[in-house]
């Protein structure tokens, strides 16, 4: 029996929800943030990146349209050559009561992670293998989404097929509670050989905000890669202009970790910033910037 496109059936579905739905008039809502900084890498480390100047590398404008019953993302940025541009549809799915489906940016199973992601978002349900030997495929392109409760999502998520791969379909399920001085979340997932789980806490305390997560779970085409992942982050609001926020994330597998700062100031319609990295889990590098938003 040929394998069942999901993704195609969905697009299908989707246009035909619009079309259906062409009295519904929907205005493009433009979003993003323009600015310069300059990023100077530790010379240690030094290896494809270079100290550079740049107005183009970190900033893009999203566009997105509701109709009310089908929402569309699209995000437009540069990859910092000259003229480079990419457009990439980050989201479209339908939306009918509790249930969504379509395309989405990111999996039901990282729902419970809190707090910074700037290395890690959580344990995703990638079960391919590349050249390289790097994790790569996820569900994040195909999904059905059913929101039993405010706390409890469930959803059927779906490879894409590559080649003469069939695509995998399988299940993902998050749960996040507010108690109230704080939320703690339980997700996960499996698809193929790969699986994963993830548990967050975060609390607020005065003008910071602690986040604690933990991801374990397996991926790869044979689900024979470990994965186990640790993150902590603070960010404080030191006054109503400036924030400081610090993030650790460890590979436990790898036995590697990073450090993550970024200071914050707002003057007016400005953001004046700064961003640290260090550890080995990336570049060690220091951005220096300003940045408005609209």
């Amino acid at each position: 029996m040929k394998a069942i496109k999901l993704a195609s059936v969905f697009a299908v579905s989707a246009v035909a929800a619009a079309v259906s739905t062409a009295t519904f008039a929907a205005e493009a809502v433009f979003t993003g943030n323009a600015g310069v900084e300059y990023v100077t890498q530790n010379e240690s480390k030094k290896t494809t990146t270079a100290n550079e100047l740049s107005g183009t590398k970190e900033f893009e404008v999203e566009v997105s349209v509701d109709t009310g019953i089908v929402y569309a993302e699209i995000e437009i940025a540069t990859d910092g050559a000259d003229e480079g541009t990419k457009i990439g549809m980050e989201k479209l799915y339908v939306k009918q009561g509790a249930v969504k489906f379509g395309r989405f940016d990111g999996t039901v199973a990282t729902g419970s992670f809190f707090g910074m992601d700037e290395y890690f978002g959580g344990v995703d349900l990638k079960n391919a293998t590349d050249s390289d030997g790097d994790l790569t495929g996820d569900t994040d392109n195909t999904g059905i989404r059913y929101m039993v409760s405010p706390e409890l999502t469930v959803a059927i998520e779906a490879t894409n097929a590559v080649g003469d791969v069939d695509g995998e379909i399988g299940f993902a399920a998050s749960y996040v509670m507010d108690f109230g001085g704080f939320k703690a979340g339980i997700s996960g997932g499996a698809v193929g050989d790969a699986n994963a789980v993830n548990v967050g806490v975060q609390t607020v305390a005065g003008p910071a905000t602690v986040s604690l997560n933990y991801g374990s779970g397996a991926g790869g085409t044979d689900g024979d890669t470990d994965i186990e992942l640790m993150t902590a982050s603070v960010a404080f609001a030191a006054s109503e202009a400036l924030t400081l926020t610090l993030e650790f994330s460890s590979d436990l597998e790898a036995e590697t970790d990073g450090t993550y700062f970024v200071g914050e100031y707002a003057a007016g319609d400005l953001t004046y910033y700064v961003k640290n990295y260090a550890g080995d889990l990336g570049s060690e590098l220091t951005k220096v910037g300003v940045k408005a938003s609209f």
